[in-house]
């Protein structure tokens, strides 16, 4: 059993055992996060001619969502990590609501999670939650993070890389190549787990470029399709930006 733990923000500490209940016990598929019921009666303006184009968002409203939906957002790690128990690290979300409560445009600011597939399903958890309505304008930006979440205490932790060490492989003739065929704009915070024969286990990427989500996915695939020197007899983890 994944017996990992995460910590939320410490504007949530004294909450966060809600969310750590979550990763030992049953949880629902992380794609059928629960509706949360928030309060935005306080945080509609009548007079629209009023507002501007950003307002500000209520943070104990945002705290409580984040606090409801933690279980939602374990489940994404640990499905994620079921073949890939060794998958920890930090995460920070970027994302817009508008006043429908709805967020148009999430991603994932900052992570080294290392599991496209477990930030990808984090951000879906947040698309589908209801977020409390922006005040005093169309759309009210969330910045959060980051929330923390522990290697199993059984699992040997990997070898930790520097960017150096991949250096030699990311600049390979042919590796560049398909980099730069990615696209450009980023920057992309890109997280990989590399096997000790030098074969990508996971990759996961990070960036706040709001048009940069296929070029991210490109970059994730090639990534994984790479093949880097042995980190030696146990795998290693490393975090470079692109």
């Amino acid at each position: 059993m994944d017996s990992r733990t995460f910590a939320l923000p410490t504007t949530l500490l004294l909450s966060a055992s809600l969310a750590l209940q979550a990763c030992g016990g049953k949880q629902k598929e992380s794609e059928t996060a629960a509706e949360v019921e928030v309060d935005n009666e306080d945080e509609f303006d009548d007079g629209m001619e009023m507002m501007q184009e950003f307002g500000g968002m209520n943070q104990e409203k945002v705290d409580k969502t984040f606090r409801d939906i933690a279980p939602n957002l374990s489940a994404c790690l640990r499905d994620a990590g079921k073949d890939q128990d060794y998958l920890y690290g930090d995460v920070a979300f970027l994302f817009k609501v508008n006043l429908k409560g709805v967020a148009e445009v999430a991603q994932v600011k900052s992570s080294n999670l290392g599991s496209f597939r477990a930030e990808r399903c984090m951000l879906d958890v947040i698309k589908k939650s209801r977020w409390p309505k922006p005040v005093g304008g169309y759309i009210g930006l969330v910045n959060y993070g980051p929330m923390g979440y522990d290697a199993p205490e059984d699992i040997r932790p990997p070898v930790e890389w520097s960017s150096s060490d991949v250096e030699k492989t990311l600049t390979d003739s042919k590796n560049a190549e398909e980099l730069y065929g990615c696209g450009r704009g980023g920057p992309f915070e890109i997280t990989a787990y590399v096997a000790p024969n030098g074969r990508v286990l996971s990759a996961g990427v990070a960036h706040t470029d709001d048009n940069g989500e296929q070029t991210a996915a490109c970059l994730v695939k090639a990534i994984e399709e790479m093949t880097f020197d042995s980190p030696g007899s146990w795998k290693a983890k490393v975090t470079f930006t692109r």
